[in-house]
Formats: structure tokens, sequence, C-alpha cells
């Protein structure tokens, strides 16, 4: 994390001055030893560095609102707001083997824990149908006795479903956004994202306060998605959208690309069809062979059984009538279960809080990592 004050300034500044982006700020920090050296660096010098325009000292010293600079500096310190940049300890490491890693980040959460486990990005449509949603479940659920980190981008459908199995799966997970800290899109998911740094997850930016969550801005987050991860993994996406964008950047970094095939007549698997019509990507057929292919071998499920011995017997055969049906509705479960709906719902939402089943898209409900 930068400290020094004065070279937190300078990469504001940087970050905001028009007409430099992160690769050419990397490279005048690079060659002058620091983002305050910078901008006491000499024009000749500046000029020198190869790969950066003749005019930089001239946009340097002419394109910086040091008022808002000194702004979000006040505002970063007043919120203590954790940053780290591209040359800390700190920093991801698999960033900084992309061609554009931001040269700042902002972040809750333990972020260090992206240079010690293995991350993959789940990605996909804003509307998610319970294939889906129980395809993220599964993998979830085989994932949690791995060393494994989950990467998406908070956004509704198969991005949220990703992140909220991983943490009742107890894997650690985190959401890279794209707007600012002072902000939260979707706002339905502010509370959710402020509880992730108490799973070992946290919330990952690279925008200043002020910065909403602009169209242009989704597929800077998208880069940062796919540079995060080892792997990424589309579980249903449309012809256009932001989960193909992402996995063009993890074709583009050499990372893995995995889709999850859909039926050929389904509008939001048009996008994983293609991929895979297109031989780009590989196709998955199952949770564990996906693991499996990726490094990742799944603890022995007998030495992992949940103790359901504080269950009530009617909790423990809706728990059975799901392990058969995999999903079901609600009037499935109670005419299998022998219940009122008015009782089922009641036990339903209170194994839906326990954690024990969660609730799919049409109603229906399925187990939760159990």
């Amino acid at each position: 994390m930068t400290e020094n004050l004065e070279e937190l300034e300078a990469l504001v500044a940087l970050k905001m001055c028009d007409g430099i982006g992160d690769i050419t700020a990397s490279k005048l920090i690079s060659h002058c030893g620091g983002a305050a050296a910078v901008f006491k660096e000499k024009s000749k010098h500046l000029s020198t560095i190869p790969g950066v325009a003749d005019r930089i000292y001239d946009l340097l010293h002419s394109q910086v609102n040091w008022q808002n600079v000194q702004k979000e500096v006040d505002y970063i310190t007043k919120n203590n707001l954790n940053h780290v940049s591209f040359t800390d300890a700190q920093y991801p490491q698999s960033l900084l083997k992309t061609d554009s890693p931001p040269v700042l980040l902002f972040f809750t959460g333990p972020i260090e824990h992206l240079n010690q486990k293995p991350c993959i990005s789940i990605v996909g449509t804003r509307f998610a149908t319970p294939y889906g949603v129980q395809f993220v479940d599964e993998l979830l659920q085989s994932a949690k006795d791995t060393d494994l980190i989950v990467i998406s981008g908070m956004a509704v459908g198969i991005d949220i479903a990703a992140h909220k199995a991983s943490v009742r799966c107890g894997v650690p997970t985190f959401g890279i956004v794209a707007h600012g800290f002072d902000t939260f899109y979707p706002a339905i998911h502010w509370d959710f994202s402020r509880s992730l740094p108490n799973h070992n997850g946290g919330i990952v930016t690279e925008f200043f306060s002020g910065e909403a969550p602009n169209r242009e801005n989704f597929p800077k987050r998208n880069r940062i998605i796919a540079g995060l991860s080892k792997a990424t993994v589309v579980v249903e996406a449309a012809k256009k959208g932001g989960a193909l964008i992402t996995a063009q950047y993890a074709r583009q970094y050499k990372r893995d690309l995995f889709v999850l095939p859909g039926r050929y007549y389904d509008k939001f698997s048009e996008g994983c069809n293609f991929l895979l019509k297109s031989k780009v990507a590989r196709p998955i057929f199952s949770a564990n062979e996906l693991l499996s292919e990726l490094g990742f071998s799944k603890t022995s499920e007998k030495l992992h059984q949940p103790d359901f011995s504080h269950l009530s017997e009617k909790e423990v055969q809706i728990i059975n009538i799901l392990r058969t049906n995999k999903q079901s509705t609600m009037d499935a479960i109670a005419a299998k279960a022998a219940l009122s709906i008015s009782d089922c719902a009641t036990i339903l939402f209170n194994m839906e809080m326990a954690g024990i089943v969660n609730c799919l898209p049409g109603k229906s409900y399925g187990l939760s990592c159990v």
C-alpha cells in the first residue's frame, strides 16, 4: 500500500491526467522510480522514454486539475480507503501479466490473497436461468474444499449467484466493480458487498469517487476480471454482452476459457455455443471435471458429510427430496413431504436462512452447499 502522501497524490494525478493511460503511466513510473518523481523529471529526459510521446511533459503540467486530485486524496485518506499501486508487493501479480494493468487499485478485504491462491472468474448473463444458477451452485459445492478464489462482477444474474454461492460454500470471492467506492451498482448488492471481507473476500475497483457505473467503464472492469483469473468460466451469455467481452480478454491474456453448453434455441446460451463453435473455449460437462482440468481435486465427501442431527424430521425429508430431484417447486416439495403450502414456505425460508437450500429462479428450490 502506498503510505507516502506525495506519492499517492502523484499516482492520482497520473490517473486523472487527460491523454495519459495506464500503459504510459506505468512506463513513466518505472523509468523515473516513482509517481512523484515523474512530475519532477525534466522534459528532455521524459522524451527519451521508449513509447512515450514527445508532448508528455506538457500533458503532465497542463492537463492535471490539482484541485480534483486533492479532493480525491482527501476522500481516500478520510475514508481510510485501501489502495495499492502496481509497484507494490500486494498488487495482484496476474494483472501485471496483462497489457494494461491499472496503475492504482482500491479495495476492501485481503487483496494479498489474490497472490496466494488461484482465481477463476465466473461470468454470465444478468437474466440467469435455473440451469445456469444450478450449475454455479454445483461448481461452488465441488470447490468448497479446494484452495480457490472466485472472481466476478457483482451484477445481477450469474455474477451474484457465483458470489453468493461462494460465500455459502466458504470459498473466498472478490467482486470487481465499474465505479468508485462512494456508490454501488447495483444498489441491491451493497449490503452483501460489505459482508465479503468477513468471508476472506472483498471488492476491487480502479475508479475514483464520483465515477459512476457508466457504460464505458464495464469493459475496463471486465479486463480486470479476466486478468485476475487463471481461467474464465462463462455460464450463460447472449450473443453480445459483458460476459463475452470478459471471454475476449481471457483469450487475449492466454488464460483458460470454459463455457457451459446450452440448448441451441436458448437466447442466453447463444454466446456460449458461439464460443464453442468457434473452438476458442472448452465445454464443461460437470463441475468436478472442470475443477480437475484446472488442477483441483475435491476432498473426499465422506470426510465432510454435514451434520443434520439438529434438523427436524421434515427438514431432513426436504433435503432428501432435493437430493433426488436436484430442484423442485414449493408445491412439489409440499406434496411429497405431506405439508401444507404455508408450513412448507416457513420451513423452506428457515432452511434458506441457514444456508441449506437456495431459492432459484422460477420459484424453485435446490440444495446449497450441504
